[in-house]
């Protein structure tokens, strides 16, 4: 199932006119990562069935967030829970993006947290099923979860890694970037420790399937195991370098008010 984050036009315009840092692009996959020395909180809410039901409990949730600590840890970045609040509202659980999404962030909103909600069901938009979504740094603190797939892995790091500004590594609103690497910081995800992904499919070998080309006749070769791509959980396995480091400078410039 797919990601509901969307990437918007002020957001790619102030990226590219942002620029990067030539010299962390050519630092590879194996430079050392900046060390952030953060511990976020966040505020969980569980939407219930209209028979009162939960459909997850706090100890998946504390699994998940303990499993994303581990892919966050390298940028010494952790999360806790410090909250659990139940929302008794069932409409709620069947939660279509944007319809219900001001109503529950007005209702339901804890200042300075992540706040992140776990539905039985996420329509973004309406009537199309993902798994979750969440807002680019400068938007709204908040990531919205379906519980089934809270605890698949990736699905909680994957809607983080866009909290803190990743793109998808198949990224083209930029651009479609070239296997080459001539143009990683103006397309695709802008950044070049991430090879050109065609957003395809993954075999059980954890391996592009099938194989096939660009425009110039290269091979593909992603990184089936980017946690920002849409290759099966089981494959995925991590962040590269300069994800780590981008996440760093968006938060800090532009979501340092978390505490």
């Amino acid at each position: 199932m797919s990601c509901g984050t969307v990437v918007t036009q002020a957001q790619m315009v102030a990226d590219l006119q942002a620029g990067h840092d030539s010299t962390a692009n050519m630092r590879g996959l194996f430079f050392p990562v900046n060390c952030l020395g953060k511990k976020l909180s966040i505020t969980a809410y569980i939407v219930r069935d209209s028979l009162g039901n939960d459909g997850i409990t706090q100890a998946i949730i504390q699994a998940a967030v303990l499993a994303m600590n581990g892919d966050f840890a390298p940028m010494c970045l952790s999360f806790e829970i410090c909250r659990f609040v139940y929302i008794d509202n069932y409409n709620y659980n069947r939660f279509v993006a944007p319809k219900h999404e001001d109503e529950v962030y007005n209702l339901y909103y804890t200042p300075n947290t992540i706040n992140m909600y776990f539905v039985s069901r996420l329509e973004k938009p309406a009537g199309v099923q993902k798994c979750g979504y969440a807002y680019f740094p400068g938007g709204r603190d908040m990531i919205v979860l379906q519980k089934s797939c809270a605890n698949d892995g990736k699905s909680m790091s994957h809607e983080m890694g866009h909290f803190f500004g990743l793109y998808h590594t198949f990224e083209t609103a930029n651009g479609v970037e070239l296997i080459n690497g001539t143009n990683c910081t103006t397309a695709g995800d802008l950044i070049c420790d991430t090879p050109a992904d065609p957003g395809g499919v993954n075999g059980p070998d954890c391996q592009l399937q099938p194989y096939i080309k660009d425009n110039n006749g290269n091979w593909y070769v992603p990184q089936i195991g980017n946690i920002m791509s849409y290759y099966s959980a089981s494959c995925k396995c991590g962040f590269t370098t300069q994800q780590f480091n981008r996440m760093i400078q968006q938060f800090t410039n532009n979501r340092n008010y978390l505490w």
